[in-house]
């Protein structure tokens, strides 16, 4: 982008992203932690609507956003790369916050992707402006659809997306904060975290390939999950009515607190015969999770 349009009024995509599998396999001494995970993209799930201003303003529609908005971290960023006028970032959030999905991350990508533009010469600088954004960020940045992430986020391995599938992504009337999360996991496992960087490679390899192969895999790996069941013992319920509804594979997206289920083809047949239960406050539908084409079913409390 080489500058705005006066008046000019720009709406851009912003995607979000589902953890297939998320192993924490150790934790750095400036306190980040080092992961190795399954990324999935979500394409399209928000809008952000851009023009230029006479001061920078962020405005996210759709839910409150505790403390600084991520896009006007990417802002900043953005700015030690090159020359970005002032702007005004209307966000229209149709995903909760604290549900593990990236979202926020989502829209801070969309706001670096659409500054970058062509800027090859400068790519390398891009992705440390969205690394330093967030860890989620690097990913969506990337417009990979799927990749093994590992390191803090930034190393990504792009991955063959998965044949068509559809995905019900599921909104507990709980929220998870990452931050809070992470220091929770650290108290669960002591700092002894279940699998090695060698071992979650290999876990995530040979998941890859049963989802590849469309085999049933149930429960996904994450490393979240046991605390988050035990303390919200609900999830359960939810993992037995995905299973009657024939997904082949569920579990918790990131550090929480959506849970999803994965489905062959469409799964039209799963959106007629789910009933949700009352403290779902939010059912969404994604069809299909590996393509540009998305459905827009929801259902909401």
């Amino acid at each position: 982008m080489t500058g705005v349009a006066p008046q000019a009024r720009f709406i851009l995509p912003s995607a979000a992203k589902l953890n297939l599998s998320l192993r924490v396999t150790g934790k750095r001494g400036n306190g980040y932690h080092d992961i190795m995970s399954l990324f999935l993209r979500l394409p399209s799930v928000e809008t952000l609507w851009v023009s230029e201003s006479g001061s920078d303003s962020v405005c996210a529609r759709g839910a409150e956003i505790a403390g600084e908005n991520i896009v006007t971290r990417a802002l900043r960023l953005a700015r030690s790369v090159r020359h970005v006028p002032f702007l005004d970032v209307e966000i229209l959030k149709t995903v909760h916050p604290g549900s593990g999905l990236g979202a926020g991350s989502g829209n801070a990508a969309a706001i670096l992707n659409w500054l970058a533009g062509d800027d090859e010469l400068q790519s390398i600088a891009w992705r440390d402006a969205a690394l330093k954004t967030g860890s989620d960020v690097p990913f969506l940045f990337s417009g990979v659809s799927m990749a093994l992430v590992s390191g803090i986020g930034e190393v990504i391995e792009p991955l063959e997306p998965l044949e068509e599938i559809s995905a019900w992504i599921v909104f507990p009337d709980w929220s998870v904060g990452t931050e809070n999360a992470y220091a929770q996991l650290d108290e669960w496992y002591g700092e002894a975290y279940p699998l090695s960087e060698t071992a979650a490679r290999a876990e995530a390899g040979d998941l890859r390939r049963k989802l590849r192969d469309g085999e049933d895999v149930g429960l996904l790996p994450n490393d979240f999950a046991p605390g988050l069941i035990k303390k919200f013992p609900k999830y359960n319920e939810l993992f037995a009515l995905f299973e009657r509804a024939g997904a082949f594979a569920w579990g918790i997206t990131g550090s929480g607190a959506a849970a999803f289920a994965l489905f062959h083809g469409h799964g039209k047949a799963a959106s007629l015969s789910i009933r949700w239960p009352a403290w779902v406050r939010q059912a969404r539908q994604i069809l299909p999770v590996n393509t540009s084409r998305e459905g827009a079913s929801e259902a909401a409390r």
